[in-house]
């Protein structure tokens, strides 16, 4: 049998070609999906997949780094799914069960969030921008999708100062995402539009009306000559939008107002406790109001008021001395007497203060005041003088005592 060298050639060459496609399509396929890099494996549980399976890619970040292993019912219901990730990729998923609890991760969106915010204001008003180190950030797992064609996907959030997460807990998930929760939403957003549709209607419908719509424009030109007089006008209005002096008089009157609020309040405040203390408390007026003592002392009074106007009464119409000082001749005399020795006494004290006679001298010339010291003074000193007036005291006291009686002698019998 003669061999065949071009078919031979034809051959080897096929069968070349044949491995070259098919290593570059291997190649391309297994690098596509990691399938000559190490993995690590990771789970999480979910209520509903939507349609997720087995072969399914993983991405984090929106890069894909491994395919869903499987997709099974666990014990309690849910379905668990088991998804292998590139060992490279998997050390950017971090946290802990503890730190990634649904409150915890709303705790650290809040942090993230007001710190944004805090950097975007020190940017616009020029300030130092905040550099406090970024709060951290649990990995969360979700289901979503790569297009309109609905193929489901496990997305992954990269985590962020908290330390890898151990492969051997479960994942936490957060339900959204997908094809479905877009049509949703959708679905919501059309109902709210038709919602605000349906009050624009209701707004719009009474301007079909011609008396509604005249009625509007008449408004419309009414606020327009009332905002044309306020900025062209010299009223009181125009003027406490434009002089600043009018604004501060205002001002100075609403304080002013405010002021005497205060003041009120508090002297409201004071008479408050004032009452309380009367109402509550121990002191005199509360016992003349509410006390014993009190009714007594008010009986007293009106006792007092009673002899007070039977006084009053009797001097009105009585015919004793006060009547007659009061209403009689005798009184007109007695002032008449009374104004003449006011006069006199007032004559008698200008005398005196002018050193005339002998009580002005004693009181105005200093040299009487000396004689007279002088002489007493002599008085005290003369043996004769003070010898006499102790003869002139005994002799007194002598005269004033009763003459003693001789007692009565019995005769003998």
């Amino acid at each position: 049998m003669r061999r065949n060298p071009r078919a031979e050639l034809r051959v080897g060459v096929f069968v070349l070609v044949s491995l070259v496609v098919g290593g570059s399509v291997a190649f391309l396929i297994g690098n596509q999906r990691n399938v000559f890099k190490r993995k690590t494996s990771f789970y999480a549980s979910f209520d509903d997949v939507g349609g997720l399976r087995a072969g399914s890619p993983v991405r984090v970040a929106g890069v894909t780094v491994g395919t869903v292993g499987s997709v099974e019912f666990a014990d309690d219901g849910r379905i668990r799914v088991d998804f292998d990730i590139v060992k490279s990729a998997a050390e950017l998923i971090r946290g802990t069960p503890e730190q990634c609890t649904p409150a915890e991760r709303d705790a650290h969106n809040t942090a993230r969030e007001d710190l944004a915010a805090r950097r975007r204001a020190a940017a616009i008003d020029g300030t130092p921008v905040p550099t406090d180190p970024e709060p951290a950030q649990c990995s969360v797992v979700t289901i979503g999708s790569k297009g309109m064609l609905g193929d489901r996907l496990i997305a992954i959030s990269v985590g962020s100062g908290l330390p890898a997460w151990d492969p051997e807990q479960e994942l936490p998930v957060d339900v959204g995402g997908g094809l479905e929760a877009m049509l949703d939403e959708a679905g919501d957003t059309m109902h709210s539009v038709g919602r605000v549709a349906q009050n624009l209607r209701l707004a719009t419908d009474p301007f079909a009306n011609q008396q509604f719509s005249d009625d509007m424009s008449e408004t419309a030109h009414n606020l327009a000559q009332i905002t044309g007089m306020l900025a062209n006008g010299n009223g009181v209005a125009q003027r406490l939008m434009t002089d600043s002096r009018t604004a501060d008089d205002l001002s100075a009157t609403l304080h002013s107002l405010r002021t005497a609020s205060t003041e009120l309040t508090g002297a409201a405040r004071g008479i408050r406790a004032i009452t309380d203390e009367i109402n509550h408390g121990d002191g005199s007026v509360h016992e003349v109001l509410y006390g014993h003592d009190g009714a007594e002392a008010v009986t007293h009074l009106g006792e007092a008021a009673t002899e007070l106007a039977t006084l009053l009464h009797d001097v009105r119409e009585g015919n004793g001395m006060a009547h007659e000082l009061i209403y009689g001749e005798d009184g007109g005399e007695l002032m008449t007497h009374l104004n003449a020795a006011s006069a006199d006494l007032a004559s008698i004290t200008a005398d005196v203060r002018a050193g005339r006679g002998t009580i002005g001298g004693l009181l105005t010339d200093p040299s009487i005041y000396e004689d007279v010291k002088r002489l007493v003074g002599d008085l005290q000193r003369n043996d004769i003088l003070r010898a006499l007036v102790r003869y002139s005291i005994r002799r007194d006291r002598s005269r004033d005592q009763p003459p003693e009686v001789a007692p009565e002698v019995e005769e003998a019998p």
